[in-house]
């Protein structure tokens, strides 16, 4: 991943909409930073681990609004056809210049959120797990040169 595209994702707020899942209010996550009151949310539910993940815009390479939606509704099948529940959420960059349509996904392990963000061509996806910090995981493989 290039240093560029390393400090946008830095430079990223990933929110996640109230759901039940998540105490029923918004939670804003940042690569590197603890949250506790997200992990107090999910705790009440036994859950341990999360992945925040998108479809959107494969390899970091901007694509229409109707691509971007496809893609993400394909996501959100794939997440249902494994019985893994989601929370609607969105990654915002700090300058407002752009935004992707995400999901925050309680009980994902490491693994399978990195799975899940290579199956649709991410460059990473946010992990965490309770009382940990968010990490920004790698999905695609450094390209060869």
């Amino acid at each position: 991943m290039s240093d560029a595209l390393h400090a946008a994702f830095k430079a990223t707020a990933y929110v996640v909409r109230p759901h039940p899942l998540v105490g029923d209010r918004e939670h804003v996550l940042r690569v590197d930073a603890l949250h506790p009151v997200l992990d107090a949310a999910l705790t009440v539910h036994g859950i341990t681990t999360w992945a925040f993940i998108t479809a959107w815009n494969p390899r970091a390479q901007p694509c229409p609004p109707d691509t971007n939606a496809r893609l993400q509704q394909d996501l959100l099948a794939l997440l249902e056809a494994q019985g893994h529940p989601s929370v609607s959420a969105v990654g915002e960059a700090d300058d407002r210049r752009w935004f992707e349509e995400s999901l925050f996904v309680p009980g994902l392990s490491r693994d399978e959120a990195r799975r899940i963000g290579r199956l649709f061509d991410q460059e990473a996806v946010l992990w965490g797990s309770v009382g940990g910090a968010a990490e920004l995981v790698p999905c695609l493989e450094p390209s060869r040169s």
